[in-house]
């Protein structure tokens, strides 16, 4: 998932910092780890990434989609060959 492993790699900024250089940052259009006294307060994102992150959110909420989740973890513990997650988000276009 590209925003998770985005988060992980986010250069963390603290507050003094943030608020002396926002519009910069802002410009930058990249995720950022809001540290106070260095450790992880808040999480800033480019607004398509929150969006994008909402969508998946929303489509994991689904029932169906669960119920397909749970369909294909049985096939994959009964031996089936799976596909990895990045190539189904591939797939769907996201």
């Amino acid at each position: 998932m590209r925003i998770a492993s985005a988060i992980l790699k986010a250069e963390r900024v603290g507050i003094r910092n943030l608020s002396e250089n926002l519009s910069k940052l802002l410009n930058e259009g990249k995720p950022y780890v809001i540290t106070d006294h260095g450790k992880p307060k808040q999480v800033l994102l480019p607004y398509d990434e929150m969006m994008e992150l909402i969508d998946i959110l929303d489509e994991l909420s689904d029932p169906e989609t669960l119920s397909l989740i749970k369909e294909g973890r049985k096939d994959i513990a009964s031996g089936k060959a799976g596909i990895p997650l990045s190539a189904l988000w591939d797939e769907m276009g996201t």
